[in-house]
């Protein structure tokens, strides 16, 4: 996993960080950007017809349609989800039900030659912290209308496991896992199949009962069951507790991703991808909104050029464990 950037006494170094890679997104004017997408998921319905539900709900609707609509989400209700029909809303991508998911996809080409920031609001809190949020980036050419594998995934990369066999998303680029319950750093259930040797994660989370609880990893280009290589996590090598027949292992973090309640569980997450030669250069930052502002948690590099459109969604899922998840204040802008 040569190309990964950790940060922090305990972490993992095994890439250059960005900072040491001159003229990429340091050089670029923050204010010279073009609004491409922006939905609050306040309302009662989506307006951009772009956006296609994959069983993700609006709590502000009242109308229940079906799964592949943005109605109401009055029959997706286990655990203390937000009241049904009140304004403002979210989207809600799963309730706290078991074994869980949901989703949103955007299918429709965005322009990305001098790269993209995204930033939008999550909430993940209520249950037993499972398993998390992903926000994944596939080639514009893709005619995206599904995620990929949930579970440890997070509707990103593929899944093998118990008998199950899935792939991950179709024409993937990168993926950003908002991972509470910590199994998508861990090339375990199939994820990371045909890598390279440098391209996989540390030892400890090649063993599928490890994890790494409340982590924030990117995983990079995949197609079907090949790739979605692990290019870098906030996971450390310091285990921290033990799980059934595994190790629990530390995050370098500042906080925590969750929370027990709706009013404390909201963050803040930028992610900007710029181009860097044959490369890309990517940071992600998270406002934790504890009164510290942004915080830079992970840089790295994607191994492939960032593909000239690029199409995007958003997904989610729960297993044994549960929690709630939802996003607010999504906005998609592109580097003039």
């Amino acid at each position: 996993m040569k190309r990964t950037a950790m940060f922090g006494a305990g972490s993992m170094m095994i890439a250059a960080t960005l900072a040491a890679v001159p003229g990429v997104a340091h050089s670029q004017d923050p204010e010279a950007k073009v609004l491409l997408v922006s939905e609050e998921f306040t309302g009662t319905e989506v307006g951009d017809d772009n956006f296609a539900s994959l069983n993700a709900c609006l709590t502000a609707a009242t109308e229940l349609v079906g799964a592949d609509a943005f109605d109401s989400c009055s029959d997706q209700a286990t655990g203390p989800v937000p009241a049904s029909g009140k304004q403002p809303g979210y989207l809600q991508l799963t309730d706290a039900a078991r074994y869980d998911t949901g989703g949103v996809v955007y299918n429709k080409a965005l322009p990305s030659k001098h790269g993209i920031e995204v930033t939008f609001s999550q909430y993940q809190y209520g249950g037993s912290a499972a398993d998390g949020i992903a926000f994944f980036l596939v080639d514009g050419d893709t005619d995206l209308t599904e995620t990929g594998a949930f579970g440890g995934s997070l509707g990103y990369a593929q899944f093998e496991a118990n008998g199950h066999v899935n792939d991950g998303v179709d024409g993937g680029y990168l993926g950003l896992g908002l991972d509470a319950w910590g199994n998508f750093s861990g090339d375990t259930e199939g994820r990371g199949d045909g890598c390279g040797q440098d391209e996989q994660a540390p030892a400890h989370l090649r063993i599928e009962t490890n994890r790494a609880p409340d982590n924030v990893a990117l995983r990079g280009p995949g197609q079907g069951h090949e790739g979605y290589c692990l290019l870098a996590t906030t996971a450390t090598d310091e285990k921290i507790g033990t799980y059934p027949n595994g190790d629990i292992y530390g995050t370098d973090f500042p906080a925590s991703l969750r929370a027990e309640t709706l009013a404390d569980a909201k963050r803040t997450v930028k992610l900007k991808v710029v181009p860097d030669g044959d490369q890309a250069a990517i940071t992600v930052d998270i406002d934790f909104q504890n009164g510290d502002g942004w915080t830079r948690v992970l840089e790295a590099e994607v191994p492939d050029a960032l593909p000239e459109t690029f199409k995007f969604g958003l997904s989610s899922s729960t297993g044994g464990s549960t929690d709630v998840h939802l996003i607010r204040h999504l906005r998609v802008e592109a580097f003039k």
